[in-house]
């Protein structure tokens, strides 16, 4: 899932939110994202900006979205017009940061897949569960399994 940050500057309106929503609609239709957005710089907003954001969220329901830097009035029109229901919202950038990368999105698989990669030291048939760091029962040879499934004779330090 990639990630994206809008830092939300001036006036939030209709033309605004048209905007926000031509230039990310392909992006976001293609792959999921998680997205930021920052309001510390937005002076003003209107309904029709605050739905336009709402709607984006409605119609890609395999990204994740949080705000963060709210204004008290903003909160409060936020939270009228029902936009937190799809975008929470958070004081601090790093708050809504860490909400971002521990929520799934309704897209995401939550169950691991079993596959099988062979050791490279002994071509011994191994039971794996994506990329990580494994060990050989066998030989007990320590290796790297990369997302596509090739295996590398070292370990990953992180």
């Amino acid at each position: 899932m990639k990630e994206l940050i809008v830092n939300l500057q001036g006036k939030l309106d209709s033309i605004l939110g048209s905007t926000f929503r031509e230039k990310t609609d392909d992006v976001l239709h293609n792959i999921p994202h998680r997205i930021l957005l920052d309001a510390r710089e937005l002076q003003d907003w209107d309904e029709a900006g605050l739905t336009s954001l709402k709607n984006s969220s409605l119609s890609h329901a395999t990204s994740i979205y949080a705000a963060c830097s709210l204004s008290e009035a903003l909160t409060k029109d936020w939270d009228r017009l029902g936009v937190s229901s799809t975008i929470p919202y958070f004081t601090t950038r790093e708050e809504a940061k860490a909400y971002l990368l521990s929520a799934k999105s309704d897209g995401q698989q939550t169950q691991v897949v079993e596959s099988t990669a062979a050791c490279p030291a002994c071509l011994q048939i191994l039971r794996v569960r994506g990329k990580g760091n494994y060990r050989c029962p066998a030989c007990s040879h320590t290796f790297y399994l990369t997302a596509d499934y090739r295996t590398a004779s070292y370990e990953k330090l992180f």
